[in-house]
C-alpha cells in the first residue's frame, strides 16, 4: 500500500488503520480469527468527515448561494456515485482484502471503502490531511460531477414532478432482494397517490430507488 500512500501524499503511523480500511467483512466468514477489524466502523466515521468537509468547502466557496442549492450540490458531491468515481481513479479495489466471491469493483462497495479510508486518515493524521485529500481528489471534480447526471438527482426530480401533478410524495417499496450476502441486489418499486410509477434494480437499496425514480420519470 506504499504506492497508495505516495498518491495520497501521506504516511500512516498506525498501519493497522490502513489495513482495517481495506478489510471486507467477508474475511471474518472465511477466517475465524482476524488480527484487525473490518472497514465498517471506519466507514461510519469517514462518512461524517466527508459530509462535514464538503459542507465547509461549499459554504466557503459559494458565499452568496442559498442553503437549498448548497444542499443540492452537496448531495451530488457526497453521493455514492461520485465517491465511487474517486475510488476507481485511486484504484482502491486493488487493495481490498476480501473473499473471492466479492465483486471488488461494485460501485457501492468502492464508495464505502473510500469513506473508510478517509476515516482512517482522520484518526491517524487529523482533519487537515483529510481536507487536503478531498480537495485534490473529490472537490477538484466538482464541475464534472455537477455537470453530470449525478447532479440531476432522479429522486428529487420525481418528488418535484409528483407534487406538481398532485400525486403527493413518492413512496418506495422493496420488491425483492437476492444473491449472496456480498453480491446482494435489490429491486425497488416507487408509487405516488396509490399509482405505480416504476421499478429499478441496484447493488444497494439507494441505487435501486434512484433507478426506480428514473423509470418513473420516463413514464410520467
Amino acid at each position: 500500500m506504499q504506492k497508495l500512500e505516495q498518491i495520497l501524499n501521506c504516511s500512516f503511523k498506525n498501519r493497522d488503520l490502513l489495513k482495517q480500511a481495506f478489510t471486507h467483512s467477508s474475511c471474518k466468514q472465511e477466517h475465524s480469527v482476524l488480527d484487525y477489524e473490518t472497514y465498517e466502523r471506519l466507514e461510519f466515521l469517514g462518512d461524517s468527515v466527508v459530509d462535514f468537509l464538503t459542507t465547509e468547502f461549499l459554504y466557503l466557496k459559494y458565499s452568496k448561494e442559498n442553503e437549498g442549492l448548497l444542499s443540492k450540490k452537496k448531495s451530488a458531491i457526497v453521493s455514492g456515485t461520485a465517491l465511487a468515481l474517486v475510488a476507481k481513479h485511486l484504484k482502491l479495489h486493488s487493495h481490498l482484502i476480501s473473499a473471492k466471491e466479492v465483486d471488488k469493483k461494485n460501485p457501492a462497495l468502492l464508495a464505502d471503502v473510500f469513506e473508510a479510508l478517509v476515516g482512517a486518515v482522520y484518526l491517524d493524521m487529523g482533519i487537515e490531511k483529510c481536507r487536503e485529500i478531498l480537495s485534490k481528489f473529490l472537490f477538484s471534480k466538482e464541475d464534472e460531477i455537477l455537470q453530470s447526471e449525478i447532479f440531476q438527482n432522479p429522486k428529487a426530480l420525481l418528488n418535484e414532478k409528483t407534487q406538481e401533478l398532485g400525486l403527493g410524495t413518492p413512496v418506495y417499496e422493496t420488491l425483492e432482494e437476492w444473491g449472496e450476502i456480498h453480491k446482494r441486489k435489490f429491486r425497488m418499486a416507487v408509487s405516488a397517490g396509490y399509482r405505480f410509477l416504476g421499478k429499478g434494480t441496484g447493488f444497494s437499496k439507494k441505487e435501486a430507488e434512484q433507478n426506480a425514480a428514473k423509470a418513473a420519470l420516463k413514464r410520467l
